[in-house]
């Protein structure tokens, strides 16, 4: 039987995964993100750290880093309120890791 994996390194780019459904509500998207960049022991569930983790992502060799969101519509469906939270970490890992010479970049799908 076929396992999923969270992350393949291609080319020199680092891709990661993460599924809108199983990231429902925020602890799930927690767990998700923290297993698709391979978030270090010291990462704990929340806003604060996720931006410290996800801005730094120095423990990943390759300067490419994407992660590609499938189901987007589906993330933090059942807490849609915690999504602009972060959508602006996001925005902010791209910008800080963009000055450490690492291209970060979230791709997403939306099913119709």
């Amino acid at each position: 039987m076929q396992t999923f994996q969270n992350n393949i390194s291609v080319n020199g780019i680092f891709l990661a995964f993460l599924d809108g459904q199983k990231s429902v509500v925020l602890s799930h998207f927690y767990e998700e993100i923290a297993k698709a960049l391979n978030f270090p022991d010291y990462f704990v569930p929340n806003f604060d750290s996720l931006d410290e983790c996800i801005s730094d992502l120095s423990w990943i060799e390759e300067n490419e880093i994407r992660l590609m969101i499938f189901n987007y519509d589906d993330l933090l469906f059942e807490e849609k309120y915690n999504l602009e939270v972060i959508n602006n970490i996001f925005a902010n890992a791209m910008s800080e890791l963009d000055e450490k010479g690492k291209h970060f970049s979230v791709l997403t799908q939306i099913v119709d």
